[in-house]
């Protein structure tokens, strides 16, 4: 087993001191405080993006986590949102945000301003998002399928029904892209992780339950990197794992805990343009960042 080695630093952890001398708690619903975050994205400037189930928000902090502002509050209108999860940037520089209560995706732009709502199947629950070139994806954990929409952000296909064969999936999760458009499906309740051509076409999976190399417990997110490497949060086994991107395992990182370095399902995660690594560390309402250094 190959334990990932990293310097790591955290977003609101006991305490932060931003700007001004505020403090910042790690569980709370004031400005850097978390309650059950899930998603993350980083922008063109390497600002940071974090979803909040508990707080029904999006806050925005900047490259050297510091806190800028927040949107969003518990509602169904146009600027409310329920249980928002998984993030995304689209090509036009917009932040696409899984509105999974809502059964929408709500898209705004950099400072907050609600711009457009995609809306979903009335019996979806969604949870993931990924872009690839002008398209996207969107996984939907209650009826086991990938959508995609094109430019116009219309629905035009679906990938997918439930069950454990290969093609099939049982809650979704975590979506990712890799440079050759092919898709990352994490397929939480089958313990694995299924690839597809740009076509939809399935061409391998990895994984399966347990706690070993390789093995996985309800895992959460995904990311795929310019190196080719994929990096999953394992969920239900408190770490991330990082593999080849034909899914031969590399490396892991974590453990059950609150100390610095652990974590309580972890969800989202990203990686900025210097390496760092950034996991969302849900119940114990804290990010963690990994130093590339």
């Amino acid at each position: 087993m190959d334990k990932m080695t990293a310097k790591y630093f955290i977003l609101a952890a006991t305490l932060m001191i931003a700007a001004g001398g505020t403090a910042w708690a790690d569980f709370g619903d004031g400005p850097g405080e978390f309650i059950f975050p899930s998603g993350i994205a980083l922008d063109r400037e390497g600002n940071i993006y974090i979803s909040e189930i508990g707080n029904d928000r999006i806050q925005k902090l900047d490259a050297d986590q510091q806190w800028i502002n927040s949107w969003g509050r518990f509602g169904r209108d146009s600027v409310g949102f329920d249980d928002p999860t998984g993030l995304a940037f689209g090509p036009d520089g917009n932040l696409y945000i899984v509105d999974s209560g809502n059964r929408r995706v709500v898209v705004c732009d950099t400072g907050g301003n609600v711009l457009h709502h995609i809306p979903l199947p009335d019996s979806s629950k969604p949870w993931g998002i990924a872009f690839a070139a002008d398209y996207f994806y969107v996984s939907d954990r209650q009826n086991n399928q990938i959508y995609l929409f094109n430019q116009s952000r219309n629905l035009i296909s679906a990938l997918g029904q439930s069950g454990s064969l290969n093609g099939q999936f049982l809650q979704p999760r975590g979506l990712a892209v890799d440079g050759n458009k092919r898709l990352y499906v994490v397929d939480s309740g089958n313990s694995r992780i299924q690839v597809f051509s740009p076509e939809g076409i399935f061409i391998r999976s990895w994984g399966g339950y347990g706690e070993g190399d390789g093995e996985f417990d309800n895992p959460g997110g995904i990311f795929s990197g310019p190196s080719g490497h994929v990096m999953i949060t394992d969920s239900g086994n408190d770490r991330f794992q990082e593999f080849t991107a034909e899914g031969l395992f590399t490396s892991y990182g974590g453990g059950s805990g609150t100390a610095l370095g652990q974590f309580l399902n972890p969800i989202g995660i990203a990686v900025d343009s210097r390496g760092n690594l950034y996991i969302v560390d849900t119940d114990n309402h804290r990010i963690q960042g990994f130093s590339s250094q």
